[in-house]
């Protein structure tokens, strides 16, 4: 199971055979690379002049503040595009790519990923659309920032995480974003991610997401364990989810 971040657009995922005939449409070059578990892609704040495709694995995008305390931007499985700081002048980051696995990754430099916007208008619908729900994300994400309290964003977050288990199950429709189950749903729901995984994606202290994490099991909606979070109720957390 992998997180997709909040990014709708990454669920419409790019098969390896489709960027080949785009990048042979535009007669633009490639580079495929082999990269070892936790190995670097890119870091924040170095220029980097190459947009990429990952083929096989899994990596997160993610910035440290200050205090080293880590917020995840997105995470990509095989199919997806990053590095869209090729947009910028300086072509600098402003997250780190790192692998969650071993990972083969198609590397486009600059002037071929330009040579493909121009060229190629599918390309081009895919890359506005990512970048658009990009922008809606962030803007989720602050407003949640501003209205929500801690403990329900982690709830927020915990329903999304079970919704996208179920659609990746077939449980649900993938365009059923608001399906909801009653009390006495029995379908197992374990989401495979520590307590630091969550702050992580939510970009809060662990101390945080651990005191809303307990509230939660202690009214019946999860059961905590060492690395994975079991959903008992379903029907609860959503509903402390959509609370005002």
């Amino acid at each position: 199971m992998s997180w997709t971040g909040k990014n709708e657009n990454l669920d419409n995922l790019t098969r390896r055979d489709e960027l080949e005939s785009m990048l042979q449409t535009a007669q633009a070059t490639y580079r495929l690379k082999t990269y070892p578990k936790n190995a670097v892609v890119f870091w924040v704040n170095e220029p980097n002049e190459y947009h990429y495709y990952l083929d096989e694995g899994s990596l997160e995008c993610f910035r440290l503040d200050a205090t080293g305390r880590k917020k995840v931007i997105d995470r990509y499985v095989a199919g997806s595009f990053f590095g869209f700081h090729i947009l910028r002048d300086d072509c600098m980051p402003m997250s780190t790519a790192q692998c969650l696995e071993n990972c083969k990754i198609i590397a486009i430099p600059k002037d071929s990923f330009f040579k493909l916007l121009h060229t190629c208008p599918e390309f081009t619908d895919r890359t506005i659309r990512y970048l658009f729900g990009m922008l809606s994300m962030q803007t989720k994400e602050a407003i949640n920032s501003s209205f929500y309290a801690t403990g329900q964003r982690v709830a927020m977050l915990l329903v999304q995480l079970a919704h996208e288990q179920l659609t990746q199950d077939g449980s649900i429709e993938a365009t059923d974003t608001h399906a909801s189950f009653n009390k006495t749903d029995t379908r197992d729901i374990v989401l495979p991610y520590t307590n630091n995984e969550v702050a992580n994606m939510l970009g809060i202290s662990r101390n945080s997401v651990t005191t809303a994490m307990s509230r939660l099991q202690a009214q019946g909606a999860l059961e905590k364990r060492r690395s994975s979070i079991h959903i008992l109720d379903l029907h609860t957390l959503e509903r402390i989810a959509a609370m005002e």
